[in-house]
């Protein structure tokens, strides 16, 4: 199906660069950017698989050496964060087998920089019968019976990995969006633990307001981490960890912002938010930088000194979208479209969503992107297993 389609998406897709090129020349943002947009798929087949672990959305990577800009080294690990996720079997009519099961979360750490099957492991939990489960479980004070944690983005700090994990209960509506957000977590653990995916410390996060004042919709962070400082390779450091934050405002999700010390990452009496004008201990004077985003997306510094914000144009659109700031709090520019998903297009009910990039796994002059896709029949999942994995692209930026 997807070799047939390709021509397709290939010269649809030229057409959504050359509107992007041309919106780069009129802006003067031309030079530096990027020149052109390709399928990756060595990086899509990397999570196409027939066993155990077959199939997830949620993506987000991390380079536990704490650099996010790319390096060769054999020896470098990045771990993956997954949130809703499939563990079973699938057969080679891509159906998948009984006793297959949905999990709430999983992880998996990659060994070197290329998409490499042979050098990838996935995690999952076990129930008290041995069953498939997920890896993590809300313990927090706040939590509540019949919740579950979707998993946001992370970081290496300090010694640690960081994982945002938002928590979730169904909210009885059924379908494919019978859930709702209840509240934040930070789940950490040292990068050097013996047993790194059992021994997590949960805490709340106050970073999440389930009803701000003057009418605005529910704000949480953790959709995006940015690490600016000189340790993890910024080009234009300031020594500052950004954490993007999201006001789900009704039928649009628009982009929030604030920063820590790395020394005070988790003191979060120290997170200062962004106003529109300075940065204020008040999270309910947080400014909006942009809008149309969505639930997941990724702010990156380029080489240049411009930082490309990634994200899925209105949340479930078919567009991989970016815009330019000149700052982490922008202005961001006009919006731009990368690439359009085929998926909506042949795989009968499919939507798109949650596109970011992965800067460290991205080689000098380019930038990986992924995006996620999913149906509303959730039946059809079984079907055909090669609907629920991620894929990839690749921009290519000019030197």
């Amino acid at each position: 199906m997807y070799q047939r389609n390709h021509r397709t998406s290939t010269n649809v897709n030229r057409l959504a660069l050359a509107a992007t090129l041309a919106l780069l020349g009129a802006s003067g943002m031309a030079q530096a950017q990027f020149y052109s947009v390709e399928a990756a798929p060595e990086w899509t087949s990397l999570f196409d698989r027939r066993f155990g672990w077959t199939g997830a959305d949620g993506i987000y990577s991390i380079p536990l050496d704490g650099n996010e800009m790319y390096s060769a080294r054999p020896a470098r690990r990045t771990a993956f964060v997954f949130s809703d996720t499939f563990i079973g079997r699938v057969d080679e009519n891509r159906h998948r087998l009984s006793g297959t099961t949905m999990v709430n979360n999983t992880m998996a750490l990659l060994a070197g920089p290329a998409p490499d099957p042979s050098k990838i492991t996935f995690y999952w939990g076990r129930d008290g019968r041995g069953n498939p489960d997920a890896l993590f479980k809300p313990q927090t004070p706040n939590s509540e019976p019949g919740e579950w944690y979707w998993l946001n983005d992370a970081a290496a700090i300090n010694g640690k990995l960081e994982i945002f994990a938002s928590r979730i209960r169904s909210n009885g509506g059924g379908g494919a969006f019978g859930f709702e957000g209840t509240g934040l977590a930070l789940l950490s653990t040292p990068l050097n633990s013996p047993n790194p995916y059992a021994d997590f410390v949960q805490v709340d996060c106050p970073a999440y307001n389930q009803e701000p004042s003057g009418g605005r919709g529910q704000t949480i962070f953790g959709c995006s981490v940015m690490n600016n400082t000189a340790a993890a390779g910024a080009p234009r450091p300031d020594g500052y960890i950004y954490i993007y934050g999201l006001q789900n405002d009704q039928f649009i999700k628009k982009l929030l912002v604030a920063r820590v010390l790395p020394e005070q990452f988790e003191d979060f009496s120290q997170w200062r938010y962004w106003d529109g004008a300075e940065w204020n201990a008040d999270m309910d004077r947080v400014a909006v930088l942009t809008g149309r985003v969505s639930s997941e997306c990724s702010v990156s510094p380029l080489p240049n000194g411009k930082y490309i914000l990634v994200y899925q144009e209105d949340t479930l659109g078919p567009w991989v979208t970016c815009k330019f700031g000149d700052s982490p709090v922008g202005p961001f520019g006009p919006a731009k479209h990368l690439w359009r998903c085929e998926e909506v297009d042949t795989i009968p009910g499919a939507f798109v969503y949650n596109a970011k990039a992965h800067p460290h796994l991205s080689p000098p002059g380019e930038l990986l992107i992924s995006y996620n896709v999913n149906c509303g029949d959730f039946w059809y999942h079984f079907e055909n297993s090669d609907v629920y994995h991620p894929r990839f692209i690749r921009v290519k930026l000019e030197q």
